[in-house]
């Protein structure tokens, strides 16, 4: 049986209304009701931007027209399809009951970049490229109409300045006389580009030496909906922005930025789209407008910017959110999952370690007694410690077996760290010296997880498993979250055709997770993707080291280089190759760099590691954990897995 998680919604899903059902309404909350609200969504030029997998194609389609007018009336019988469009008129997509905006989605993919490889002039392919934008995204709009049972005789196009034969240029003021006058420009168009021999400028289709420019004219559309003339906000989405040439991508910026454009736009695009300075640093990606010549274009005012990564604290718990809604609604669409009441998949994924053999507590046992022994505490502070480590599981529910392995991993790290503050007697000494200072070390989180990760180290009992952890390993990353997602489902799903129990042990998912983040790992293929994969690895090794201290300096452990933010700054500068594998590798989601960390009165930038690489390595998913490095250690990985290949 087919499982919905193996593919991605809008591209494999053809008709809206089953699409619908698996968009969650969480992401259009997060990111677009906060801009919606103070309408600089729909006033300005919007640059949304993302790794692949983030989301945002999704947030596009659910704009086009005859989506909003298929989800008003499924959202009629569907709770949960009245949740998505409660979410939308947050975002001000519906006015009451009726689509405030209709958008028109093109796919920079197609025949756009063939407009810069004419050989004419720049401004000539700028051209070129800006009438077939505009003559798509009026045949986009016109199909709109069409889809969602607008008749075009009903639509009127409406003009910014509202002057006499302010339209004619684009046909009129009628949506059939507008989709025809676009019709012959895109074919003019595709003439010119997709001609073997493309001709000379005073050979170009008439169509071409006319003015066309829809786009800067249009101000609104007015049909009759719900027995009313209703107006219609044009909303032009570029999508897949990262497939144009630079100088295109920039033209296109500076056209669509400037006050005078009156509908809404918005530009998609990957964080591979743009360079070092904009991934590594955090500046606009839409720095190349301050170069702009055109007056009055301005960062900040006239362009706004959506990163679907948000802030490290809050995007993590806002995600789960999104996880949980997602896989609610996938699953639903499973209909034997739907006929067994298997919805919610929290509820099937154990968060408890009920089998834990012999063999595995025996060498968490030794372990323990291991550092016992080196410790060489007196017995009643290491029973002192067991007690406090009894106590503390028991306050968690923590029970059974797998408080007999956490605990003697938790009382080994403590003595290990109960031993450092012991006053080291003399050789001579006939007695123990049993002083210790003041301060006593108790158990906490942080110990909890280290102590986890030695287990899985030292005697292959399971660490990441349960619903949050699964959420975690995806980095707020949507695409990746089915995908991990995907492969427990098809686990649960044999058991529930076999008529067992719809629930996975944590072994079974530790087991199904890794080796899937492993494959995944060995299967990146982008740019310097090689290169990122080493880099990974080499800093992942690093982190395991200094996570398996014994006594676990770091609590959970490292998941992180930190590099000094006065070398972080300069790397650009002074070692690009380096930079260029920082800017993929974060680009596609292998790291996340948090920068301006304060510790140790030094400020950091954190290049923290995925989900995929953690969870191959055996790391935790805790934050805040790093090694202290330098910009020469990155290098020194990077060289010597060249040395070796």
């Amino acid at each position: 049986m087919a499982s919905p998680f193996d593919k991605r919604a809008v591209e494999k899903v053809r008709y809206d209304h089953a699409l619908l059902p698996y968009v969650a309404p969480a992401p259009f909350d997060m990111h677009l009701r906060p801009h919606a609200e103070s309408d600089a969504l729909f006033d300005r030029l919007v640059i949304v931007s993302g790794t692949p997998g983030s989301g945002k194609t999704t947030l596009a389609h659910l704009f086009r027209l005859p989506t909003l007018r298929t989800l008003q009336d499924m959202a009629e019988t569907s709770p949960q399809l009245g949740d998505l469009r409660d979410a939308l008129a947050n975002c001000k997509a519906y006015e009451g009951k009726v689509p405030r905006v209709a958008g028109s989605r093109l796919s920079m993919e197609a025949v756009y970049r063939d407009c810069w490889e004419c050989p004419y002039d720049p401004p000539i392919r700028h051209r070129l490229l800006r009438s077939l934008i505009n003559a798509r995204a009026m045949l986009i709009w016109m199909q709109g109409f069409t889809d969602a049972k607008i008749p075009l005789e009903s639509v009127h196009l409406v003009g910014r300045r509202g002057t006499p034969g302010e339209l004619d240029s684009i046909g009129g003021e009628t949506a059939r006389e507008a989709r025809d006058r676009a019709i012959a420009v895109e074919r003019a168009v595709i003439r010119v580009c997709g001609a073997l021999l493309p001709p000379s400028m005073d050979q170009f289709p008439p169509e071409l030496n006319d003015a066309y420019a829809p786009i800067d004219l249009l101000d609104r559309f007015t049909v009759p909906l719900e027995d009313r003339d209703c107006e219609i906000l044009p909303l032009l989405v570029l999508d897949d922005l990262q497939h144009l040439h630079v100088e295109q991508q920039k033209y296109l910026m500076r056209w669509l930025a400037g006050r005078e454009v009156r509908i809404a736009r918005w530009m998609l695009t990957r964080f591979d789209s743009f360079g070092p300075e904009q991934i590594l640093y955090g500046k606009p990606m839409a720095q190349g407008l301050a170069d702009a010549t055109e007056p009055g274009v301005q960062l900040g005012r006239d362009v706004l910017e959506i990163r679907l990564q948000s802030e490290r604290g809050k995007s993590r718990t806002d995600f789960r959110r999104v996880a949980q809604q997602l896989c609610k609604r996938y699953l639903a669409q499973i209909p034997v999952m739907q006929t067994r009441g298997a919805t919610d998949i929290r509820q099937m994924l154990e968060e408890r370690l009920e089998n834990i053999t012999k063999a595995q507590l025996k060498a968490a046992d030794a372990a323990m007694e291991q550092v016992i022994k080196t410790a060489h505490l007196p017995a009643v502070r290491v029973r002192d410690i067991r007690q406090h480590v009894s106590i503390y599981l028991e306050d968690r529910a923590v029970r059974g077996v797998e408080a007999e392995a956490v605990g003697r991993a938790m009382t080994a790290i403590l003595v290990s760290r109960q031993g450092k503050k012991v006053r080291q007697s003399s050789i001579f000494d006939g007695e123990v010296d049993a002083e210790i200072e003041d301060h006593i070390v108790r158990p906490t989180s942080s110990v909890e997880h280290g102590a986890r990760v030695h287990l899985w180290h030292k005697a292959e009992i399971p660490y990441l498993y349960g619903f949050e952890n699964l959420a975690d390993l995806a980095n707020e990353n949507t695409e990746r979250f089915l995908d991990f997602a995907g492969q427990l489902v098809n686990l649960l799903l044999t058991r529930v055709i076999r008529s067992a129990e719809a629930r996975l042990a944590p072994m079974q998912q530790f087991n199904a997770l890794r080796t899937h983040s492993q494959a995944m790992i060995a299967g990146w293929n982008f740019p310097e993707s090689s290169l990122v994969r080493q880099l990974a690895s080499g800093i992942a090794e690093e982190c395991v080291e200094k996570s398996l201290e014994p006594n676990a300096s770091l609590g959970g452990g490292a998941s992180a280089f930190g590099i000094p933010m006065t070398e972080f700054i300069r790397i650009a500068q002074d070692q690009p190759d380096l930079a260029r594998i920082l800017q993929f590798g974060v680009a596609y989601n292998v790291f996340a760099l948090t920068p301006d960390q304060r510790a140790k009165n030094k400020d950091w930038c954190l290049i923290e590691l995925s989900g995929p690489v953690l969870l191959s390595h055996g790391l935790t998913l805790q934050r805040g954990g790093f090694l202290e490095r330098r910009v020469a250690d990155m290098e020194r990985i990077v060289k010597r897995e060249e040395g070796r290949a």
